[in-house]
Order: structure tokens, then sequence, then C-alpha cells
């Protein structure tokens, strides 16, 4: 429930900003060449599914299948932007999100004595880590709205997650061993970096000629590979929805 309160109240603090401003009337208004910015808010992003299989039992197979839960990580991002043209920005921004979710584990575990009779056991884990540190650098077009500013903006983004995945289930037996339960789950901590992009807007207005407030709205996404020799080879998203408000600070 706390993902959703920060995540709506990012979006409202937008909102107000865009209606606050949006009946007074236009002010002449100096032509600042750069920008500094720094906001608070959240980072949402959906499901991963990780599916491996490992060697026991002389040469069975043990199959492991995590479902990583949904995530919303707090975070913040700190950057500047630089007037290049009239109406024309090039920034960068550094952005940092962290998050623990659990994972939901199914796991088909041979039997200890008899060949092709796997046990299936089931559970669930904390904490699986989702850390990302992404570098937006970005073009913005801005379009002065009454005492509003609001820039479009967009570019590619370099993307650093470091992710654990699930890479052995701990189990309970006794003989004849013909059930077992769960009893936990090792993580092993990889890192990967990729590629992407991201599309946003953020909306500001001034409060003295050198300091404002502003939200910001941005999507990014990339696909980071990871590839280890416990647990195979995944495919992780990284990026989703940020929502974030925070101080902007003018020259």
């Amino acid at each position: 429930m706390a993902h959703v309160n920060w995540l709506n109240l990012s979006a409202a603090v937008l909102g107000m900003t865009t209606v606050w401003a949006a009946p007074a009337a236009a002010q002449p208004r100096s032509q600042p060449r750069v920008e500094i910015s720094a906001n608070a808010g959240a980072l949402g992003a959906g499901t991963f599914t990780q599916s491996d299989t490992l060697i026991s039992n002389g040469g069975e197979t043990e199959t492991i299948t995590a479902e990583h839960a949904a995530r919303t990580s707090l975070g913040f991002n700190a950057g500047a932007a630089v007037r290049v043209a009239s109406r024309f920005w090039v920034g960068v921004q550094y952005a940092r999100a962290d998050t623990k979710p659990s994972a939901s584990i199914e796991a088909l575990i041979p039997h200890p004595i008899l060949f092709n009779a796997p046990r299936t056991v089931e559970g669930s884990i904390d904490s699986v880590a989702h850390n990302e540190q992404n570098v937006h650098v970005d073009v913005m077009y801005s379009l002065p709205v009454r005492a509003v500013d609001v820039k479009v903006m967009g570019g590619p983004t370099w993307f650093n997650l470091k992710q654990n995945f699930v890479s052995d289930v701990s189990i309970n037996e006794t003989y004849p061993f013909d059930t077992a339960t769960f009893d936990g789950a090792t993580t092993k901590r990889l890192s990967s970096s990729a590629l992407g992009f991201n599309v946003g807007m953020d909306v500001s207005r001034s409060l003295t000629s050198r300091i404002g407030i502003g939200g910001l709205i941005r999507y990014s996404s990339a696909d980071l590979k990871f590839d280890d020799s416990n647990t195979r080879q995944h495919t992780v998203r990284a990026g989703g929805v940020e929502v974030g408000a925070g101080v902007r600070l003018r020259f």
C-alpha cells in the first residue's frame, strides 16, 4: 500500500503545480541558461520470472522457478540542463532507485533414493534486492504556459542494474523422502548494464528569479541480460514509470 501512496503523492504534486499556476496572469520572465534540478519520488516496474535447472542426485534435474514480485522503488534524481536555443535545452540526470521485493518460488526436487520421482516444494522469500543507477541524457523542448514552465524531453538512458537471483533452494525431508517442504532459498547478486531510452515531462514554477519547484514524470526502459553459471541466462527489464517532485535552481 505504501508504494501506491508514493506514486499518488508525486502525481498530485505534479498536477497541483499546474493547477496552481494556470490562473496566474502572464508575467515577463528572464531567460535562464542553466537549470539544476533535484527530485524525490518513486519508480514503478512490473514482475519478471526466473527459471533455472540444476544437476543433482546423480544426474537428475532440479528445476527452480521464481516469480519476482512487482516493485516500486523509492528513489531520487539530480542533474543539470543547459539552454542551447530559445526553447531547446540539453540535460543530464543521474537517477537511483532501490527496493527489496519478495519472490514466490516453486521447485521440483529429485528424490534422493528413487529416480524420476521429483517432489514439488513451494515457498517465498523477502528482500530480493533490485538496485538501479541510471543516467538520462535528454533533449528538452520548453513550453512556457502562463507562470508554468513545461519541458517535454526524451533521449537515451544508460542503465546499471544490480539484481538478486534465486540460486538454490533448501528443503526439509525425512525418510522415506516421498515429500519435502520448503525451508528457504539462497540468492546471488549479479550486475548488468545496457543502453535504453526515456521520455517524459517536467513541470515547474518559479518562486523567485533563481528558485522554483516542480514535478517530473518519465518512462524509461531497457532489457538487461544476466548470464551466470548458477542462474543461467535471464533478461530483466529495468526502468518503468517514474514520478517525483523537488526543487529547481536557475542561473
